[in-house]
């Protein structure tokens, strides 16, 4: 791989916060003077190029980059197997594929380039909302894909569908892989929620107790189910994030062999903070997020075996990693 010291432009030095062989298991590159985007998106990031990817790995101390395909980019690969080949072998990335036409052929070559395992996009299929829906696809895509690549990656709004998702989890082929904490909730943003829905919350939330928890903590027990610690500010509108704490805690120590670190880099709009009159044309500004700052507060939550499973590690099983860094 390029050494990021050498390809990244000169920044202020910063104390490494990641162990060697760290991993980000999610996050996008826009190009977009270079690859267009799909005329079915659903929305149009802003500028995000590979020279600013670089920086922001630099700094943190990130040594393998794990592209998630940008779903605006629609079914087009090109991008992904550009910054597979520029990275020389030590990154990887999950793909979307068109589930009716893919051959056994191409998933295999995908899988050569570093495309180790595919998203699904809900949007597309129009089954955010839909658990049946979403049962036929995770169940369509793992079949597809079994024997050829090693993970299907999903993101749900609705966290409470995993009771009954379990036995689609149970029964894969391959293991899955959710995004953002799994779409689960915590104090302030059901505060936030409720006030834009001009309503008020009587009773405290429980984070802990919440719909979909003890089903995604089973699953994780099972080995069926990874989980990204992703873009916390999907999930809290705590400035600090400290609100934060209990489901981390939670989460990890469910299996600390089945939690991944992605940040999620350059932070696309979560959709509760998404205006609605926003058309998929217009350009969305990204989220002034401090990366670093989080971090921070995750290791504090973690122990130092932990903190490795988790940035080393679990993503080198996943992505079936085998190179000595």
């Amino acid at each position: 791989m390029p050494s990021l010291v050498s390809t990244a432009p000169n920044t202020k030095a910063q104390p490494r916060l990641m162990p060697p062989g760290s991993w980000d298991t999610h996050h996008h590159i826009f190009d977009l003077d270079r690859f267009p985007l799909a005329s079915t998106r659903h929305f149009t990031p802003d500028s995000a190029p590979l020279s600013a990817l670089e920086v922001f790995h630099h700094d943190l101390g990130i040594d393998h980059p794990a592209l998630a395909h940008g779903l605006s980019f629609g079914r087009d690969l090109s991008s992904l197997e550009f910054y597979l080949e520029y990275f020389e072998g030590s990154a990887r990335a999950y793909g979307v594929i068109e589930l009716e036409s893919v051959t056994d052929e191409e998933l295999e070559r995908l899988y050569k380039t570093g495309i180790t395992g595919i998203r699904i996009d809900f949007h597309l299929h129009k089954c955010q909302h839909d658990v049946e829906l979403q049962k036929k696809f995770i169940k369509a895509y793992t079949e597809r894909v079994a024997g050829r690549l090693s993970g299907v990656q999903v993101y749900s709004p609705h966290p409470e569908f995993w009771e009954e998702l379990t036995p689609i989890v149970l029964n894969s082929p391959v293991p899955i892989v959710l995004d953002h904490f799994g779409g689960l909730r915590t104090p302030s943003l059901v505060s936030f929620l409720a006030k834009t829905r001009g309503s008020s919350t009587t009773t405290a939330f429980e984070t802990l107790s919440q719909p979909g928890l003890s089903a995604i903590k089973a699953l994780f027990k099972s080995g069926r189910l990874y989980i990204k610690l992703s873009a916390p500010y999907r999930v809290s509108e705590d400035p600090t994030y400290a609100d934060m704490e209990p489901l981390v805690r939670e989460l990890v120590e469910a299996n600390p062999e089945r939690v991944l670190y992605g940040s999620d880099w350059p932070h696309t709009q979560p959709f509760h903070r998404r205006p609605k009159d926003l058309k998929p044309e217009d350009t969305e500004t990204f989220v002034d997020f401090d990366d670093r700052a989080w971090v921070e507060r995750l290791k504090g939550w973690l122990t130092e075996q932990q903190w490795q499973l988790l940035l080393v590690e679990n993503p080198r099983r996943l992505f079936e990693y085998t190179k000595n860094d």
